[in-house]
């Protein structure tokens, strides 16, 4: 509870000298929102799950294709978040009820407004962002096809977005350089689609996988703790009641276990620490052959450390909007949507009327997820405009 009883959040920064503070609220749509407490902040918070933590960093991914994400607009189509997060898997959903949770997961990071009062280090100055938003959503426009009936139905969401203002010390180009803010990692679409698949049933590992995007690629010249791992996969207070409780150490020891496996079968490559990660307390398969543990297991894998690397196809197959075909590909017409069948619009028009929005090709490339090269070449006409991004492009240029 903060001072004025609100349900709240907070990490501090360099031992207290400065704080990050988050709260949640239920709307998405005023500018500053009221902040909830007890029970009904607990409701939003339930209705949080991992898909809120992977719609978060889907957003940070298209918001660095643009200059000044706090004050640019970035819009994302239902058809890439569907493909980001794999739930064209999802058989057991009509077309409206996928769109209907689409946009309930898109809305679950802004309903969330961030605090930040950052400490002075070396020669940049300490700052405050005040409160606002985690994330903007300006607008949601539905698209809509007619049935044989001449009845119409939804078919597609898009959603334009802007970052908070935070985004202007931490996801800001020139701000970037310095590694005190700025933790870089490559956000692949065969992470977010992994962590989709397992969440429900190994949740631990997929909380590892999030924060492991950015530890792994990070820290890459020292082991991590184990019990920094498990405190992230499980909480603090289930590793610190599993310290007093036999049967709580067997049960999360053997679920740290198989969410070692989960990993591995997904292609993370596991080196444990010789000297602290021996083979008698290892999963398993891996060192341990025998199914009991000795004596103060326990405490020794608490104490022992891991190396946890993603595959390298990840980090070379990064999501982002100018991924070309792919990020075009997610953002093509529903498939129920008519195309039409002959190109009308022009490499000219294309040129004319982004520079009558000053547009840069880059600003153009963020808003339709085409390529800035693929862009580039459409208005030289050194490349043909499809039928598919020609209705890509006139859905942005009619909605801006």
């Amino acid at each position: 509870m903060d001072p004025d009883g609100k349900l709240c959040y907070t990490r501090d920064v360099d031992d207290g000298q400065g704080a990050i503070y988050f709260w949640v609220a239920d709307n998405t749509e005023d500018e500053h929102p009221a902040t909830l407490a007890g029970a009904a902040a607990l409701a939003v918070i339930d209705n949080f799950d991992i898909r809120a933590a992977c719609m978060h960093l889907i957003y940070a991914a298209h918001a660095t294709q643009v200059d000044r994400p706090w004050e640019e607009e970035i819009v994302i189509d239902d058809r890439q978040i569907e493909a980001y997060l794999g739930l064209q898997k999802r058989t057991d959903k009509s077309r409206k009820e996928k769109l209907a949770l689409i946009e309930e997961i898109a809305k679950q990071p802004c309903k969330i407004t961030t605090y930040i009062t950052w400490p002075s280090r070396g020669r940049r100055k300490g700052f405050t962002v005040e409160e606002g938003r985690l994330w903007h959503i300006l607008g949601t426009r539905y698209h809509y096809q007619q049935d044989i009936f001449g009845n119409k139905e939804i078919a597609g969401i898009s959603f334009i977005l802007k970052a908070g203002l935070w985004a202007k010390y931490f996801i800001n180009e020139d701000g970037g350089q310095d590694q005190a803010l700025s933790q870089q990692a490559t956000l692949s679409k065969s992470l977010l689609e992994s962590v989709m698949s397992i969440w429900q049933h190994r949740e631990g590992a997929a909380r590892l996988m999030v924060w492991l995007l950015f530890k792994a690629q990070i820290n890459k010249q020292h082991p991590l703790s184990v019990l920094t791992l498990m405190e992230v996969a499980y909480g603090q207070e289930k590793v610190e009641l599993a310290r007093e409780d036999l049967q709580l150490r067997k049960k999360l020891a053997n679920t740290w276990d198989e969410d070692l496996f989960t990993l591995h079968d997904r292609g993370w490559r596991l080196h444990f620490a010789p000297d602290t990660y021996p083979p008698e307390i290892q999963p398993v398969g891996f060192g341990r052959e025998d199914s009991r543990r000795p004596r103060g297991f326990f405490e020794k894998l608490l104490a022992a450390h891991i190396w946890i690397t993603p595959p390298d196809s990840w980090i070379n197959q990064p999501l982002s909007p100018g991924d070309g075909e792919t990020a075009s590909q997610a953002l093509e017409a529903p498939p129920d949507e008519p195309l039409e069948e002959d190109v009308t619009l022009t490499a000219a028009e294309i040129k004319t009327i982004r520079s009558e929005r000053k547009w840069s090709q880059r600003h153009l490339a963020s808003l339709t997820g085409i390529s800035q090269g693929l862009i580039s070449m459409m208005e030289n006409g050194s490349r043909s405009i499809t039928k598919e991004n020609e209705l890509i492009l006139r859905r942005v240029f009619d909605y801006m």
